[in-house]
């Protein structure tokens, strides 16, 4: 195996180009449109730099997206920032992906100047690729230190109609929805629409999720530029599941969902707060899980980064989100990196030992 540096998406290697993108429509998060979204929009002042793992062929075997910021000097980190739901390598299907971490994690172990930190975010507890290349970079050398980032609520629902699903909510969720949702049908006109397809107008689904957003309690985006173009790259895959509820004309909450083979994800949804009193938000909720069950069949749905109270209405279990820090042991910064994490660390346990 060989290992491969490149410094923008246009000099990728063919085969890794084809194993990044043929990845888009099962899983989003490690897709070549991903990371150029992400990186053309949302992450000003880094430095691309992509391992590419190959045979002796030439035939991309694994990837790795990650950055430099100049300020962090010899930090090497993920490709990810608060858009970011989960991150990993990618990995050919058949591949011994152990084999190829090694052979990644040797190499950057092996790059001169030499790293003092590894800073790999968004790792779920769920996904193996990631603690596999993370216990990749223990084999060759690095201290890794992981913590706590986030909760992740997910719902696994295979086979499972939107009818089951609901009746078996909370008496207070479903009661509140029907109740409310007779009430807004009955005194408003009120439509729901999909915006799925390039063919499906959009940059107009667009503008009206963007309407609902700046009008909720949510601060506005960062980034003005990244949702239009996720939206567009989303729907060129048909991953892209962003329902509107309009009220009289007006659209009064927007979800937005990517939704692949394996499981829809709840990325991002807001409501007017004028119409907060009419449920809109729990009401368009309906619509969107019917959809996921009932039309798109998904396996999972995933409810996102966060552990806000009224995901756990909605889904029924969860898992740790945890961040990973691969320490050198061959630098005087990282061996001081090294003593501050295991000081933490006693830290923490004496604060939780009980009195």
């Amino acid at each position: 195996m060989k290992v491969s540096i490149h410094h923008s998406f246009d000099d990728i290697p063919e085969s890794a180009r084809s194993l990044c993108v043929s990845t888009a429509p099962v899983r989003w998060f490690d897709s070549l449109d991903w990371y150029q979204c992400l990186f053309s929009t949302a992450l000003g002042g880094v430095r691309l730099r992509i391992y590419v793992v190959s045979d002796d062929a030439g035939s991309a075997l694994a990837c790795l997206f990650c950055c430099t910021h100049k300020a962090q000097g010899r930090e090497l980190a993920s490709l990810s920032n608060y858009y970011t739901m989960e991150f990993s390598p990618v990995v050919k299907i058949g591949v011994d992906a152990k084999s190829a971490f090694a052979a990644l994690a040797d190499y950057i172990g092996a790059e001169r100047p030499r790293w003092h930190t590894i800073r790999l975010d968004y790792l779920k507890k769920s996904n193996s690729m990631a603690a596999m290349f993370a216990d990749a970079l223990a084999r060759s050398g690095f201290a890794v230190h992981r913590h706590h980032q986030y909760e992740n609520w997910y719902l696994d629902c295979p086979d499972t109609s939107f009818e089951d699903y609901f009746a078996a909510r909370p008496s207070r969720l479903r009661n509140t929805i029907e109740r409310k949702g007779r009430k807004l049908y009955k005194s408003h006109q009120v439509t729901f629409v999909l915006f799925r397809k390039p063919e499906d107008d959009i940059e107009q689904g667009v503008r009206d999720y963007v309407m609902v957003y700046n009008s909720s309690w949510k601060q506005p985006e960062p980034h003005p530029g990244f949702m239009p173009r996720l939206a567009r790259c989303l729907a060129a895959h048909d991953c892209l599941r962003l329902g509107v509820l309009y009220v009289d004309g007006k659209p009064v909450a927007a979800q937005f969902w990517i939704t692949t083979r394996t499981e829809a994800c709840i990325y991002k949804l807001a409501y007017d707060e004028q119409y907060a009193d009419l449920s809109v938000g729990a009401v368009l909720s309906r619509e969107m899980f019917r959809l996921a069950l009932d039309v798109d069949r998904a396996a999972r749905i995933d409810y996102g980064v966060g552990s806000e109270a009224y995901k756990q209405e909605w889904m029924s279990a969860k898992q740790e989100i945890v961040g990973a820090r691969a320490y050198s042991r061959k630098t005087t910064r990282g061996l001081g990196q090294i003593v501050s994490a295991r000081l933490r660390a006693i830290a923490k346990r004496m604060l939780d030992r009980p009195a």
